[in-house]
């Protein structure tokens, strides 16, 4: 798999492949599913996105490349986590009714 340095081609793959998990998250929402469901999808997603930063280089980064590598993933990571976990509290029994 090459990449074309002109910006076009497999160097956005990594990019599409969290867009596309973000809006497969979003997309689960009009069909009723748990709320849940659908924050970890997007948490996931980020976190997906953390981890192609720090393995793939900066030339294959394209739009995961916002600032320094180290940022980058502990960014996507801490939010994703946050997300993930925030959605799953939603799973917890709060009070009887």
């Amino acid at each position: 798999m090459s990449t074309r340095r002109n910006g076009g081609g497999f160097a956005w793959g990594p990019y599409l492949l969290v867009l596309l998990c973000a809006a497969a998250g979003l997309a689960l929402i009009p069909f009723g599913v748990e709320p849940w469901v659908s924050g970890v999808v997007l948490g996931g997603s980020l976190v997906l996105g953390a981890a192609l930063r720090l393995v793939i280089s900066d030339e294959q980064a394209h739009g995961l490349k916002v600032r320094s590598r180290k940022t980058d993933v502990l960014v996507l990571a801490t939010l994703g986590a946050a997300l993930v976990a925030g959605s799953l509290s939603l799973l917890l029994p709060l009070h009887r009714t």
